[in-house]
């Protein structure tokens, strides 16, 4: 009997071993992985417009009674109300609260569990925000997220009314608004790929780096392709809106006119009390367009209050004020023979688009030389297959990108040695790298001496 009772003891004992809850699986984890108010970074915002929205990225699908549950909004000992739309899985969640001028708030998310599959957070998580002061906005957090700082416009063109998007870290329309701590702004145009995002995303990790987001307006012009555009977009057929020419829907607009626009705007004194230099900048084909825009453009004729630089970064195509070129083998000025095309718009003053009708050859010349026009040459060696090496009007500006940026440098040298405003500035290591050219220390060297 005493062995029988051992037996049952030892089968008990490893019955209560098996469930030991050392063994068990540990409760998994749910992570915040973004929280923006209105496109920015939540955190200590000041100047919350009372209309904003915070949106919340998880990494899991939430339950939404048991997040509603453990979330709140204040305002001192005051409960705010707001609602909660989920998508994407319902690991979004978009709050939209309501809310008063010159008000603190506090958003709050106790830890606990979460998750729709039992997901927890492991700690509390809590966000400050302050609304403006009235309905005039003087400042506000600088938007960061492509997904929330993509807007759009009214533009006229030849037919009517047509729309035109950008990415900017603020809304430059916005008719509340007077900007007092904007004294600059940034236009970035993208390449070939049509990827405003991509260029809007490399300035805004440089202005960040270089603490001059809040100081400074950064926007990115969307040309869009005929196969992307609808019925209301403006659109170009390929690469032609780096030539300034017309758009391709029935609604004409040049994408010049396009960018004097968006200056117009800046430039509204009512709106950017404070606003005084507008750097125009572009990398590959938005280079391209810039060389011959920094020439081409009435804003700044018009704008003389303000002070214009223009910013070419590794560009293959350049504008020349007469028919000579630069001949690598001894870096000399000469005039080629046996291309027709050479010295055809953009690369001459021959055929110009209809934006510069009523501008002739010489005012036009006489603009490009005056104007503050900087050339960042990347010389790295990478691979380069978009540069055209079978075209005699390309390859007689050099032999490579950054041949042919040092050879337009050398040209205005020898042509306007003293009268020019052109400079250069080198950045090594780096070849035809949009990312890499715009966040390299050489351009935010550059960028810092030409920003307050």
């Amino acid at each position: 009997m005493k062995i029988v009772n051992a037996v049952i003891l030892f089968v008990g004992f490893n019955l209560l071993a098996s469930c030991d809850t050392s063994d068990t699986e540990p409760t998994p984890q749910l992570s915040l992985l973004t929280a923006t108010i209105d496109g920015a970074t939540l955190g200590a915002n000041e100047n919350v417009s009372i209309e904003a929205a915070i949106v919340l990225v998880f990494s899991a699908s939430l339950d939404q009674t048991k997040f509603l549950s453990e979330t709140s909004l204040s305002s001192g000992s005051s409960t705010v109300n707001f609602t909660v739309n989920f998508a994407n899985g319902n690991t979004k969640a978009t709050i939209t609260p309501e809310l008063d001028y010159g008000q603190s708030y506090v958003l709050s998310i106790n830890a606990g569990t979460i998750g729709d599959g039992g997901e927890r957070l492991a700690d509390p998580l809590n966000y400050l925000f302050t609304t403006a002061q009235d309905d005039v906005i003087r400042s506000m957090t600088p938007c960061v997220s492509t997904s929330a700082c993509l807007q759009s416009v009214e533009l006229q063109g030849s037919q009517g009314m047509g729309t035109f998007e950008f990415y900017s870290n603020y809304p430059i329309y916005e008719e509340n608004a007077e900007w007092e701590n904007l004294t600059q702004a940034i236009i970035v145009v993208h390449g070939a790929s049509h990827d405003p995002d991509n260029y809007y995303s490399y300035l805004t990790s440089t202005l960040n780096a270089e603490s001059l987001s809040e100081s400074t307006v950064l926007i990115s012009p969307f040309f869009r392709e005929t196969s992307t555009g609808s019925q209301d977009d403006f659109y170009w057929s390929g690469n032609q809106y780096r030539e300034g020419s017309q758009s391709s829907n029935n609604n004409k607009i040049s994408s010049f006119t396009i960018i004097d626009k968006l200056i117009d705007q800046l430039a509204n004194a009512d709106r950017f009390p404070v606003l005084n230099k507008i750097i125009v900048t572009g990398h590959s084909s938005g280079a391209a367009f810039t060389h011959v825009y920094a020439a081409s453009n009435t804003s700044e004729s018009s704008h003389q209050e303000i002070q214009f630089e223009y910013l070419v970064a590794n560009s293959q195509f350049f504008y020349y004020p007469d028919g000579q070129r630069i001949n690598e083998s001894n870096n000399q000025l000469y005039t080629p023979a046996g291309c027709a095309v050479y010295d055809i718009w953009p690369l001459g003053f021959n055929s110009p688009p209809p934006y510069l009708v009523g501008i002739n050859e010489t005012t036009f010349n006489s603009q490009f030389v005056n104007r503050s026009i900087t050339y960042l040459l990347g010389n790295g060696n990478q691979s380069d297959p978009t540069l055209n090496t079978s075209d005699c009007e390309n390859t007689l500006q050099g032999s490579t990108r950054y041949n042919r940026g040092e050879n337009m440098f050398r040209y205005m040298e020898l042509v306007y040695p003293s009268t020019h405003s052109h400079s250069k500035v080198v950045v090594n290591g780096i070849g035809h790298d949009g990312q890499g050219m715009y966040q390299s220390p050489a351009f935010k060297s550059w960028l810092s001496s030409h920003l307050n």
